[in-house]
């Protein structure tokens, strides 16, 4: 039998918020939108979700709405545009809902049919979350290739992070990636990565460079600019965005274990 490709899924968490989750997810798009494939952003950040509002994108329907119709039967897969909002050629975005109240409606059963849905029309999809152990971050953990856990040069961060990991290894995570935002704040250096490894018993995966640090961020993001801004950032750092690119290539290589399917 023929074998169909799947894309990747990518989970970006952290265990704090104001790490720089949700401009990490889109510095992925933005390398992945460099490397010309084709990429879904998903915002589980179900109760304070940003994703659309950094890109000044019209939300018509959410993923509350699309799972709403999975479970009622509405769906038809001909209808994606109803909450599928494209970006540009590359990149694609299902908004997180409009009404926090929303969230707990969320079914993880149908969540899990529409991320299946569409891992086949994307070369990666990037899954946005808050930092809550919540049913649906359980989902999008369990339905990925690689689970980002983004952290700061910060006591409490460290903390949080090394109470992750352990929960991880409780569970048999074995796809954790751990990256140390060094961009978030410029002025952020109390610990050496050796102080911090030595805190969270794990090596670092990946720092992002404080060359990546966008400033003026709250204005580019008011102006729905902030993954133009993480673009020009790339392109005016060529070396960092060469590791960057590396790591980043590396989550949703193929392995040629569980990314195909038999084609019926």
């Amino acid at each position: 039998m023929p074998k169909i490709k799947k894309g990747k899924v990518i989970t970006v968490t952290s265990m704090k918020g104001g790490v720089g989750k949700t401009i990490t997810v889109l510095q992925l798009a933005a390398l992945f939108k460099r490397l010309k494939k084709k990429v879904l952003i998903i915002d589980l950040d179900l109760y304070n979700g940003d994703i659309a509002f950094a890109l000044n994108l019209d939300v018509k329907g959410s993923i509350y709405n699309l799972c709403d119709d999975v479970a009622n039967n509405r769906y038809k897969g001909d209808s994606k545009e109803n909450y599928v909002i494209k970006y540009d050629e590359y990149i694609d975005v299902v908004a997180s809902p409009k009404d926090p109240r929303q969230a707990s409606k969320i079914d993880r059963k149908y969540l899990e049919v529409i991320l299946k849905s569409f891992i086949h029309k994307y070369d990666a999809i990037i899954i946005d979350t808050n930092h809550i152990l919540s049913v649906t971050n359980m989902v999008a953990f369990e339905c990925s290739r690689a689970i980002i856990n983004v952290f700061t040069n910060d006591a409490f961060d460290l903390k949080n992070t090394k109470n992750f990991i352990a929960i991880c290894k409780n569970m048999e995570v074995d796809n954790l990636s751990l990256v140390l935002n060094n961009a978030i704040d410029e002025r952020k250096n109390a610990f050496s990565n050796y102080d911090i490894e030595s805190v969270i018993k794990e090596k670092i995966d990946y720092v992002i460079p404080r060359k990546f640090h966008i400033r003026n961020l709250d204005k580019n993001i008011i102006d729905g600019k902030t993954l133009e801004m993480c673009e020009k950032v790339l392109k005016e750092n060529s070396k960092d965005t060469a590791t960057f690119s590396k790591f980043a290539t590396g989550l949703i290589e193929d392995d040629g274990k569980d990314d195909t399917d038999e084609e019926e």
